[in-house]
């Protein structure tokens, strides 16, 4: 496979992963509400996430230390 095919197949597969907004990813049922609490803290207004992007906003809001 040539550097060019390469790239049209990376640029394919980066294109095919659906990106969200903060408030489609607070209504989604896949989050339950707790999680959705921290979602609509931690994630920006104006920026598009992925699934994976939030799970880890979560998960990394779940694991600070308390002061």
């Amino acid at each position: 496979m040539s550097k060019a095919e390469e790239t049209k197949t990376i640029a394919k597969a980066e294109a095919a992963v659906s990106r969200y907004s903060k408030q489609q990813l607070i209504a989604a049922k896949r989050f339950v509400a707790a999680d959705k609490d921290i979602l609509a803290v931690t994630l920006d207004n104006n920026t598009t996430y992925t699934l994976d992007e939030a799970k880890l906003a979560v998960q990394a809001f779940k694991d600070k230390e308390v002061k």
